[in-house]
């Protein structure tokens, strides 16, 4: 049996050395981030330079990136965004309608703690 798009090749004594097929290793489970789990919540909080406008749970948030509009799940990879005026737009649970808030400017971060928004203005 030759695998396709690999060549067989010759051992140094002189006999043909053919490539086979490796079993799947098993993946281990993971720990902490990374772990996809429905009933894992992602810690929201939507900040202003008056008041903290709102804290919750959430199962996703889209932020509009002044690079371009980005969601944010629990588990997220750690980073930190400007923002552009346009809609936050918030998923308590997976498939529940979305609730919009629009925002003017400011930054996002995410880390381990969640996800806050730092908006200079809130409509």
């Amino acid at each position: 049996m030759r695998l396709a798009g690999l060549p067989a090749s010759r051992n140094g004594v002189g006999r043909e050395v053919r490539a086979r097929p490796m079993a799947p290793t098993p993946t281990p489970p993971l720990k902490g981030r990374g772990f996809r789990n429905e009933d894992m919540a992602l810690k929201f909080e939507l900040v202003t330079p008056a008041r903290l406008e709102r804290t919750a749970d959430v199962h996703m948030v889209t932020v509009p990136g002044t690079e371009g509009d980005f969601s944010v799940l629990e588990g997220h990879a750690p980073f930190m965004a400007t923002l552009r005026n346009g809609p936050l737009t918030i998923y308590a649970t997976a498939g529940a309608a979305p609730e919009v808030i629009e925002v003017e400017g400011g930054f996002a971060e995410v880390n381990e703690a969640g996800l806050t928004v730092l908006a200079e203005k809130v409509a």
